[in-house]
C-alpha cells in the first residue's frame, strides 16, 4: 500500500510541477528590442559639389531620415503595437539639446519572432544641425509606445514600452557613424555618460569584495 501511495505523490508532483512550467513558459513575456538601423539628414552631406539645381536643393533638404527596427523576441507570442511616438533632438553641449522634430508611427501587429524595419521621415524644425559636440554631431532619438501580447487567442493588457539613445551623425555625410544598428534602451541623456554607469558598479562592487576579503582576514 504504501509503495502505491508514494508511487501517485511522485507521480502527482511531478504533473503539477510540469503544468506549473508549461504555464510559465506560455505567459512569460519578454519586451521586444528597438533600433535605429540608419540615420540620415541629407543638409549634412557635403560630398555633392556639383552646383546644379538638385545639389542646391539636395543641401536645403531639411529633414531627417531613419530606419526603426523592431524585433519580437518571444518565439510563440506576438506583438500589437500601438502608435510609436518618437523624439529627435540635437545635443548642443554633453547636457543640452534642442527639439528638433516628432514622428508617429502608425500602430502594427509583428508575428512569433519576427523583425519588422519602419522607414520614415520627419522635417527639422528650429534652424539648422550643424552644431559639434566634442568634433562630432551628436542626436537624442527617443522612443515611446504600448504593446500587447497575444497569447493563443488571448492579448494581455497594455505595457509601456520606451527607450532612448545617442546617436552620433557624421559631420561631411550625414549618415550615422556606428555601421550596426543602435538600441534605443536606457541610455542616458547626455553625451559621455555611457561608461559612468559602469564604472560606478565596478567600484561598488570592488568595495563589496574588499570588505568581504576584510572579514574573512581578521573572523
Amino acid at each position: 500500500m504504501a509503495p502505491n501511495c508514494c508511487a501517485c505523490c511522485t507521480s502527482f508532483i511531478t504533473s503539477t510541477g510540469l503544468t506549473i512550467l508549461f504555464f510559465w513558459l506560455t505567459l512569460r513575456t519578454q519586451h521586444p528590442k528597438c533600433f535605429i538601423q540608419s540615420l540620415y539628414i541629407p543638409s549634412l552631406n557635403k560630398t555633392i559639389t556639383s552646383t546644379s539645381n538638385h545639389s542646391h536643393n539636395h543641401s536645403n533638404n531639411n529633414t531627417i531620415v531613419f530606419d526603426l527596427k523592431l524585433v519580437n523576441q518571444n518565439k510563440d507570442k506576438g506583438l500589437q503595437y500601438e502608435a510609436i511616438n518618437l523624439t529627435f533632438n540635437l545635443f548642443l553641449d554633453v547636457n543640452t539639446m534642442r527639439p528638433l522634430t516628432n514622428v508617429t508611427l502608425d500602430g502594427f501587429y509583428q508575428g512569433h519572432g519576427k523583425t519588422t524595419e519602419k522607414w520614415s521621415s520627419g522635417e527639422i524644425h528650429g534652424g539648422g544641425v550643424n552644431r559639434t559636440v566634442q568634433g562630432s554631431i551628436f542626436f537624442r532619438v527617443e522612443f515611446a509606445t504600448r504593446v500587447k501580447y497575444k497569447i493563443l487567442f488571448f492579448y494581455t493588457r497594455r505595457h509601456r514600452f520606451s527607450g532612448g539613445a545617442n546617436v552620433e551623425v557624421n559631420v561631411s555625410s550625414g549618415e550615422k557613424v556606428d555601421p550596426k544598428g543602435v538600441r534605443l534602451g536606457n541610455v542616458p541623456a547626455r553625451l559621455g555618460s555611457d561608461a559612468a554607469p559602469v564604472r560606478q558598479y565596478w567600484v561598488s562592487y570592488s568595495t563589496f569584495f574588499v570588505s568581504l576579503m576584510f572579514l574573512a582576514a581578521f573572523t
